[in-house]
């Protein structure tokens, strides 16, 4: 502990004074502050301290002028003092020895730098309490004549701390570049790391400038564009309408091969100038398996009509229609015979055989743009925008004549028979989908009680 030891700082920087005060107090030195040298003249002359550490640029007095006014007073003379500069001007050290100043510490310091300087300056003062001397010379520097009457142990400390000062200032910059060295190290191995994500991303990744021009591309951009992503001219998005974000887009190749990817663009910088990356990933595969999903959540899987699911969303889109353009439908109930007969009798694998013979006689009965569904079991849907009641008479006479036609060739041990019901949706007088299925349904059955077993049994 040093608490016998005395520091005034002078310093008109609260904030500064009170940095300065931490540090010292802490290290275990009794401080007191003064904000300007007449305020530390005052001080000094109440209670004289070991040591003081004073800026140099501060009102009505400066560091100088306070050291020069101590150093020319024998009471005071043997006070060592520090100067607090930033050495911006060599002249800084010819106005330091002038004012006979003890030391130089530069700014912004190093708190162990400073505390070292102190207890050096102190053991020094020690030492030389008793062995003073004095010597005047006349130096000629910066264009100017210069008489310097300090002590030759004060130039020796003075020009000793200036050059340890520099050197101090040269091991920070050293520190400094080492620092700077292990960043660029650090930026460098990122950059090494972003560029390996870029080069292994599966994904295709493109940046590019404000003219389209390409300033990089992944190994899977020239996979994408088949080796010709330079040639490429990127018109499937518009510079002037770009979107921040992911869009879906139709990409025409070079093979003529049309593909659907999903593009996100996103600002960037690349290389110090502004930059657009294009994120592309195909997506063609994934498309086509959704839309081959949805097509199967409507089909049914053993005739390949639609399904109950198709057939209700198809229907009210029909009556929609039917409704905005003042036209009527029809609605067609199909219902296969004897199923139960046939699947206990002859086996499930002959029913399977009716119903796919059943879907066949309708495709061949009713138009392609007529829907044709199972909508389950052995009942099946068609809905037409043909409601002509002498055009739907002939279709049901078509189908019963393509039913026949199926009979006289004999190929199965059940004859294949038919019930049908029909009901008319008028847009002027419109009703439900529930009423057009309960009416159909109910002609069907009256159709189906009139048939007897020899229809569908092939005896």
């Amino acid at each position: 502990m040093k608490t016998e030891i005395h520091i005034l700082v002078v310093e008109d920087s609260l904030t500064q004074a009170e940095k300065l005060r931490f540090i010292l107090e802490k290290d275990g030195y009794e401080v007191s502050v003064a904000k300007d040298g007449l305020e530390a003249l005052d001080k000094i002359k109440v209670d004289m301290p070991d040591l003081i550490i004073t800026d140099i640029l501060m009102p009505k007095m400066d560091g100088y002028k306070l050291c020069e006014i101590l150093k020319d007073d024998k009471e005071y003379k043997n006070i060592p003092v520090i100067l607090l500069t930033s050495l911006s001007d060599p002249k800084d050290v010819i106005t330091g020895l002038k004012s006979k100043a003890d030391n130089f510490i530069t700014k912004p310091y190093d708190e162990k730098f400073l505390l070292s300087r102190i207890q050096h300056m102190l053991i020094n003062l020690e030492m030389r309490r008793n062995k003073i001397s004095e010597i005047g010379i006349e130096v000629y520097f910066a264009g100017h004549k210069h008489f310097i009457n300090s002590e030759r142990i004060q130039i020796i400390d003075l020009l000793l701390s200036t050059f340890e000062n520099a050197v101090q200032k040269t091991k920070e910059l050293e520190d400094t570049n080492k620092n700077l060295k292990n960043a660029f190290g650090t930026i460098r191995k990122l950059e090494n790391n972003y560029r390996n994500i870029l080069e292994s991303n599966i994904d295709s990744l493109i940046v590019i400038d404000s003219e389209k021009k390409i300033l990089y591309k992944n190994p899977a951009a020239n996979k994408l564009f088949l080796d010709k992503i330079d040639d490429f001219k990127m018109d499937f998005f518009d510079m002037n309408e770009i979107n921040i974000g992911t869009t879906e887009i139709s990409i025409k190749r070079e093979n003529g091969e049309d593909i659907i990817a999903d593009i996100n663009i996103s600002e960037t910088n690349w290389e110090g100038q502004e930059a657009y990356l294009l994120c592309i990933r195909d997506i063609t595969e994934k498309v086509q398996l959704l839309k081959k999903l949805r097509v199967q959540s409507i089909t049914d899987e053993l005739t390949s009509l639609y399904n109950r699911r198709g057939f209700l969303n198809f229907f009210q889109k029909k009556i929609e229609y039917a409704q905005r353009y003042n036209k009527g439908l029809v609605l067609f109930f199909v219902d296969v015979d004897g199923l139960k007969w046939i699947n206990d009798t002859l086996s499930h694998n002959h029913g399977d055989i009716a119903l796919i013979e059943t879907a066949n006689i309708l495709k061949s009965t009713f138009s392609y743009n007529d829907i044709i569904s199972r909508i389950g079991g052995d009942e099946f849907g068609i809905i037409s925008l043909d409601s002509n009641p002498e055009v739907v008479d002939k279709k049901i006479q078509k189908l019963v004549a393509n039913q026949d036609a199926l009979n006289n060739t004999k190929k199965y041990d059940f004859k294949l028979s038919i019930s049908v019901g029909k009901s008319y949706f008028d847009s002027a007088k419109p009703v439900s989908i529930d009423e057009l299925m309960s009416k159909a349904d109910e002609l069907m059955y009256r159709n189906k009680n009139a048939k007897t077993t020899s229809d569908y049994r092939n005896i």
